[in-house]
């Protein structure tokens, strides 16, 4: 029973780093990020292309791979979103879905379908805390998703850009009246989705393959947590990706694993049904 909930703790890491993503692009820019999942596989196959063909070491290729991730996510959002910037959401959201597809296209195109191993990430298989064994890219998955959480909750209460942030989130208008530049607000959203999402890639593929199609499932479980915990929420998005996570594993774990997938879904339309602002959303203001 531990091993599941430590399993499901580590997934719902994963669909909160996703969702962090997607609460960053949505409430700074006004889109729906579709091409989140595709911006993590791509990003997971540029790090294995570091690691196996530039001969880098795992972690200086993933380092390098989170540089061209904040350096793509900057480009894609000024020359394909902050264009349309006027456009209505679903315009937007159109954009994004059109440009998930395209990556998908592209990496299948490079890459072929087919599943590769991803270079080992870490020492040892298995960590014992506390008379508990921890498969050991599930405890460094949580830990990520814990020093990430902080990161951007940081971000958005302490620091200059954080309040330009949420400036532009409540009012874009008023923000530009009182001098925030919400054109440097967008590419900083978009460069730290990317980033976010680089690391939910790579994550995703030590634990598993790298494949093309890899983050299908994973990316509407990240929507999922969004809608579940509040669109407008930092916080909201994290507990609405660590229930899920949970919630599945006790699915497969009661029931049978051929249903985690479905608790998602389930969990969207109760949410939707009960409070359709999401469990920590509230109003459209936004919360770190």
């Amino acid at each position: 029973m531990i091993a599941y909930l430590l399993t499901g703790l580590s997934y719902g890491s994963l669909y909160a780093l996703l969702g962090l993503g997607l609460v960053l692009t949505f409430r700074s820019t006004n889109v729906l990020n579709f091409s989140q999942g595709g911006m993590s596989m791509l990003m997971a196959f540029i790090a294995f292309e570091f690691a196996t063909q530039a001969g880098l070491p795992i972690l200086a290729a993933i380092a390098a791979s989170l540089v061209v991730a904040g350096v793509l996510g900057g480009a894609l959002y000024n020359i394909l979103i902050y264009p349309l910037r006027n456009r209505d959401q679903d315009s937007l959201a159109f954009v994004a879905l059109s440009l998930e597809l395209s990556i998908i296209g592209l990496a299948a195109l490079i890459w072929g379908a087919e599943s590769r191993v991803f270079p080992r990430l870490f020492a040892s298989d298995r960590i014992e805390i506390a008379n508990f064994i921890v498969s050991t890219p599930h405890f460094w998955t949580i830990v990520c998703g814990v020093i990430s959480v902080c990161v951007v909750a940081a971000l958005m209460r302490w620091t200059d850009l954080g309040l330009a942030m949420r400036v532009a989130a409540e009012n874009p208008e008023v923000a530009q009246l009182l001098g925030v530049n919400l054109r440097v607000v967008g590419t900083t959203a978009w460069m730290a989705a990317a980033c976010l999402g680089t690391l939910t890639g790579v994550l995703l593929a030590s634990t598993g393959f790298l494949q093309p199609y890899m983050m299908g499932l994973v990316v509407l479980k990240g929507f999922a947590a969004l809608v579940v915990g509040g669109m407008y929420s930092v916080m909201g998005v994290i507990a609405g990706g660590v229930l899920l996570g949970i919630l599945e594993s006790l699915a497969a774990y009661e029931l049978n694993p051929l249903v985690q997938d479905s608790v998602g879904l389930a969990l969207i339309i109760l949410v939707l049904l009960i409070r359709p602002q999401g469990l920590i959303g509230g109003g459209g203001a936004w919360r770190a």
